[in-house]
């Protein structure tokens, strides 16, 4: 890649053909992208489909999101950087970009799903961004292909809302729970800060037992935590923890 990588809309099938390779260098060859045509009906219903490329015209990462029921409300169904050009904010890029995107038009709130597990997308999600976790989706998707493959596709969803000032929560004091060696408290407090692996991925390479130990141990606390009311408003990169705040009613 060389020269600087500009955040726009994709504009026409020539460049909405280039996110199939992008998507299995992405997720793995066996994953099952996006048809170019039915993202240029997309746009064309009100979708949209942006992407972040080099001067030559080559597309290094992009984002997919779909409307919904609601007027004001995207759903954003795909976001992804070439493994090259990671660490140098395009995710964020692309989720401003985005941003900008629906407040032009009067869209107020974006929604989506990531892997629990994924510390650094949860850390971009929730602590730079300011969207909440809401709810947690056993085995979301079904059995996935490409590096997804081999444990339950269990996500959260999340909603950002897209006005207003995002502040951060203060933590608790005490230790942090660890699924592979903890229960949560029979009485849940109302803030719990919880372990995760510090590369999931890596983990799931590496290691598969005890990439599917994790889900299988932090499934059931992730389930009981929403339950009680709890969300997701807080990740720690630092320490490899998220923290979690009782709903007010």
């Amino acid at each position: 890649m060389t020269g600087a990588l500009t955040v726009r809309v994709l504009s026409g099938l020539t460049e909405l053909s280039l996110t199939p390779p992008l998507a299995r260098a992405i997720w793995g060859e066996d994953d099952g992208p996006e048809d170019p045509v039915l993202l240029q009906v997309l746009q064309r219903v009100g979708g949209l489909v942006a992407g972040a490329l080099d001067p030559q015209g080559q597309v290094w990462a992009y984002l997919v999101g779909l409307p919904t029921a609601r007027a004001d409300t995207q759903h954003s169904h795909r976001l992804g950087v070439h493994p090259d050009v990671r660490r140098q904010g395009l995710g964020e890029q692309l989720k401003r970009f985005q941003q900008t995107w629906c407040l032009e038009r009067d869209v107020t709130r974006v929604t989506w799903t990531f892997d629990p597990l994924l510390l650094a997308n949860a850390h971009l999600n929730i602590h730079r961004l300011g969207a909440v976790a809401v709810a947690y989706l056993p085995n979301y998707y079904g059995a996935m292909a490409g590096i997804n493959a081999g444990v339950p596709s269990d996500r959260f969803e999340v909603v950002w809302p897209l006005g207003g000032a995002h502040t951060h929560a203060p933590w608790p004091m005490g230790p942090a729970v660890d699924p592979l060696r903890d229960d949560l408290p029979a009485d849940l407090p109302g803030a719990l800060a919880l372990c995760v692996p510090r590369d999931y991925y890596r983990l799931l390479r590496e290691d598969p037992a005890l990439a599917l130990e994790w889900r299988q141990r932090s499934a059931p606390l992730f389930s009981r935590l929403f339950q009680a009311g709890h969300t997701l408003v807080d990740v720690d990169l630092s320490r490899g923890q998220y923290l979690f705040r009782r709903t007010a009613c």
